[in-house]
């Protein structure tokens, strides 16, 4: 849910100075404390905007996750974000399928979309977090070129339907 609310982390530093970095970026890897730092708190945005969590997991009560999907709607900034989580080891941000269903949004009107859209948008994001694999790599593992295995077939289809369910409850 951090990911997709674009949260950042403000670090404190060994002598008394402070840095902030978003969320995303440490979670990729792409920025990294340096020695002495430590994260001094995590600053969420304000938004006056529907948001949902939705988790899927292989029993009842709580347990981890094998897929997650956090949505928020931004109406201020006319954006839909999206993170799909615990199908790689951080947070993704399937970008294109953000901007793609922010642009059939009628932020003026009801905010409304029809069910064969939201499918759409479920298979975008499951797609763009979970791909085909290459042609060498379907030789390798022995399934039909383009073809993913039925684990990971299950697992997208997870990821669509939960990705469908959360804008759309987002938008109700």
């Amino acid at each position: 849910m951090l990911a997709a609310l674009e949260a950042s982390l403000v670090i404190a530093g060994p002598g008394g100075e402070r840095r902030e970095m978003p969320i995303g970026r440490l979670l990729a890897g792409l920025d990294m404390l340096r020695p002495g730092e430590l994260i001094g708190y995590v600053r969420v945005p304000l938004l006056h905007a529907p948001q949902t969590f939705l988790k899927a997991t292989g029993r009842t009560g709580p347990s981890r996750a094998i897929a997650s999907v956090a949505v928020v709607l931004d109406p201020a900034r006319r954006s839909v974000r999206c993170a799909v989580g615990a199908v790689a080891p951080m947070p993704l941000r399937p970008f294109d399928a953000e901007r793609w269903v922010s642009s059939i949004i009628d932020w003026d009107g009801e905010r409304t979309l029809a069910p064969d859209v939201l499918a759409a948008f479920g298979d975008y994001v499951a797609t763009a977090c979970i791909p085909d694999p290459p042609p060498a790599q379907s030789a390798l593992d022995g399934t039909e070129p383009g073809t993913l295995p039925p684990a990971v077939l299950h697992l997208r289809r997870t990821v669509s339907t939960l990705a469908r369910r959360a804008l759309g409850r987002a938008l109700a």
